[in-house]
């Protein structure tokens, strides 16, 4: 039903006529319209809801200029360096990247 609910949705034809054509009351499909909707949702929420755990920043007062640089420090124990020229599209990545690899 969520199938012919979609059908409905996509087809743009008013419900009495796609209900008749199905051979079902608008009833129905209203109802399945809803669960569909609902359906979409929670779906679209799960997408969105990934929790991210921040990590503690530690600002060192006095530490060495490194050019402007941002250097990570990840929970391994392992550095990124992220040089003042790379795009926030580039570090959008790497980030990904170690978020899967780790």
């Amino acid at each position: 039903m969520l199938e012919l609910a979609r059908r409905w949705r996509d087809s743009g034809v008013k419900a009495r006529v796609f209900a008749q054509e199905q051979g079902i009351t608008p009833w129905t499909l209203y109802y399945w319209r809803q669960r569909l909707a609902s359906q979409d949702r929670s779906t679209r929420r799960r997408r969105r809801s990934r929790r991210v755990t921040l990590a503690p920043v530690h600002v060192v007062a006095g530490a060495r200029d490194v050019g402007g640089d941002l250097e990570i420090l990840l929970t391994s124990g392992d550095r990124v360096r992220v040089g003042t020229g790379v795009s926030a599209d580039t570090l959008r990545q790497v980030v990904e990247v170690l978020r899967t690899a780790c």
